[in-house]
């Protein structure tokens, strides 16, 4: 029988996943390969993160990297696994989330410009108090050839059911692609009538 649950982590067999969507459990894990995904107009207000992410998920499915995934429930680590390949695609979409440029977000953000210890350019764009965003914070730190070597953000989702908090974070060293080495979503969720729920995936690419 066909089980709907709200969006939070799901542990597959084979892989670990992060859905920010409501999931289907119990059916199979096949895929509408007949849909075309729309194309989706960009702006240029921030870093391009969704080129970075396509990029960066074709280097590492064409190098087939390996990658090791922890899944901790409530700050203890559940599970340990290491997987040969991965769908790339999949694995990186979340961070898609803290993409910025779509043209119903511009102007929604304040923007702070400085340089950290190593010299590095770190850009952060915080929603304005009275943006209607769900993306609150997004940090890009970039080296001095403008390559992204890490992203953090902050997505806040909230409606009558449940309130959910996101913590995004990537790393990448600078260089040809693939560039990701490691990765970490980090989940708190409140359901109606129930207490918070605390989930977490952390991957690294094994060189």
């Amino acid at each position: 029988m066909l089980q709907l649950l709200p969006f939070r982590f799901w542990v597959k067999k084979s892989t670990f996943v992060l859905l920010s969507s409501v999931i289907l459990l119990g059916s199979s894990a096949c895929e509408d390969e007949g849909t075309t995904a729309p194309v989706v107009q960009r702006t240029h207000q921030a870093y391009d993160l969704v080129s970075f992410l396509d990029q960066e998920a074709q280097a590492l499915m064409e190098k087939k990297a390996t990658v090791r995934k922890t899944v901790s429930e409530a700050g203890k680590i559940r599970e340990t696994k290491t997987f040969p390949s991965l769908n790339w695609t999949e694995e990186l979409a979340p961070f898609a989330d803290a993409d910025i440029n779509k043209p119903a977000l511009t102007g929604l953000f304040n923007k702070e410009t400085s340089s950290n210890a190593m010299g590095q350019q770190v850009i952060r764009y915080k929603a304005k108090e009275d943006a209607s965003t769900n993306v609150q914070e997004v940090t890009y730190t970039l080296d001095a050839k403008g390559q992204l070597v890490q992203l953090d953000a902050v997505i806040l989702q909230e409606n009558m059911m449940f309130n959910t908090k996101k913590l995004l974070h990537l790393e990448a060293h600078s260089g040809p692609s693939p560039r990701v080495v490691r990765y970490h979503l980090d989940e708190t969720q409140k359901l109606l009538f129930m207490g918070a729920e605390r989930y977490s995936v952390t991957g690294e690419v094994i060189p």
